[in-house]
């Protein structure tokens, strides 16, 4: 009885209300249907290249965006440009790369849905470059010419080209700060067509064509010509070398022709020079003439006479020998200033030349000859051009 007394207490404490209960019981909280729309894919997109590492994408607004995307092709992948808020609908990408293809796409977003426009593509200009300014010529000398310019606006270095008769050819290549370059190697008084050309890495400018010509080479006339008679034939001629010549000519007249005459041509460095050949006692006149491909120098004329020499003699002692039926052999004794001898023969009208022989020589042979009659024969001495000849007496022989 006392438990059960006990556990009465202890039920009657213990016991709740109904409303109490229900007080206590765990509420369960319904959630109710949310509308989330998909949102729309942005339309209208345009790029515009704003510079040559820039593009400006626009697009049309659509409803229910929390933001858009902006994406890039690197040429491997889909690059992330940049994000930007709800109803903005312009963005504008840099650091791209120019005069290059740049493709774009715009994603709109919201909490589950996204749309993407189709790729757009657009080309960066090239990085903006001039001309470089002013190109001029500065110093010139016989083999080298300097040109000038003024630097030129986003450049990256400077090319000098140069027109060879055909094309423009690329003969230097300097750096950014440069302005001004030496030719060297050119030909003396020929005349020449530069250009200079600003570049950076996707763009070139060109200056106008500047021409120019390389100073002639300097040429002076022979000084201190002077003459020296060597005997009753020659006179040797001498002069100061001239420099930048490429040869000499030596001139010469002997008061019997109507202008002067070619001498010799010599090449350069070439000081003295032995004219023979001259006749004894006359008077000559020389000049010496300095040339180079660009043109002459002369000097003046000077004068000297060859020494005097005694007038030639005829051959003497002509003796005539047979030696056979029909053959003899002739001789003389020669004169002094001879340089040859030409044996005539009578051949019953006229005197006729049998043979000419050089001095030193002062007998030949002679065959062929008709028996039973009487033959004969002269010896004609002559110098240097037949300026001088004389005849030996005449000797006969019978066969």
């Amino acid at each position: 009885m006392f438990f059960d007394a006990l556990w009465n207490k202890h039920d009657v404490k213990h016991q709740r209300r109904p409303s109490d209960v229900n007080s206590f019981r765990p509420r369960i909280e319904t959630l109710e249907a949310r509308d989330c729309p998909a949102v729309a894919t942005p339309t209208g997109v345009q790029l515009q290249a704003i510079s040559a590492t820039q593009v400006r994408v626009t697009w049309a607004d659509v409803a229910g965006e929390v933001g858009y995307r902006v994406y890039g092709w690197d040429g491997v992948r889909t690059v992330l440009a940049g994000t930007v808020s709800p109803n903005i609908t312009t963005f504008t990408a840099n650091n791209l790369r120019p005069n290059q293809i740049q493709w774009f796409t715009i994603e709109a977003f919201n909490a589950t849905t996204r749309g993407r426009s189709g790729w757009v593509s657009i080309m960066t200009p090239p990085e903006a470059i001039t001309a470089p300014t002013n190109a001029r010529v500065g110093a010139v000398t016989q083999t080298s010419v300097t040109l000038g310019w003024g630097l030129a606006n986003g450049a990256l270095g400077y090319k000098v080209f140069r027109w060879d008769g055909t094309r423009s050819t690329e003969i230097a290549s300097v750096s950014r700060t440069t302005t001004s370059h030496t030719i060297n190697f050119l030909t003396p008084g020929q005349n020449y067509y530069f250009y200079v050309q600003a570049y950076n890495n996707t763009n070139f400018a060109s200056s106008d064509w500047v021409n120019v010509t390389t100073t002639s080479q300097s040429l002076q006339a022979p000084t201190n010509l002077r003459l020296q008679v060597l005997s009753t034939s020659s006179i040797q001629i001498n002069w100061n070398d001239a420099g930048g010549e490429t040869g000499y000519r030596i001139y010469g007249w002997n008061n019997s022709t109507s202008s002067a005459y070619l001498v010799t041509t010599l090449p350069a460095n070439t000081t003295s020079s032995t004219v023979t050949g001259l006749l004894a006692g006359r008077t000559y006149w020389f000049y010496v003439q300095a040339f180079n491909a660009f043109g002459t120098t002369n000097t003046a004329w000077v004068t000297a006479t060859t020494t005097s020499a005694p007038p030639l003699q005829a051959p003497t002692s002509v003796n005539v020998v047979s030696t056979g039926p029909t053959s003899v052999n002739v001789s003389w004794v020669e004169s002094t200033r001879a340089v040859g001898y030409r044996i005539f023969y009578w051949n019953g009208l006229s005197w006729s030349l049998n043979r000419t022989v050089a001095a030193g020589t002062n007998q030949v042979s002679i065959t062929g000859l008709a028996t039973d009659r009487t033959h004969w024969f002269m010896i004609q001495a002559y110098t240097d051009g037949f300026a001088e000849v004389m005849y030996s007496s005449a000797k006969f022989i019978n066969l």
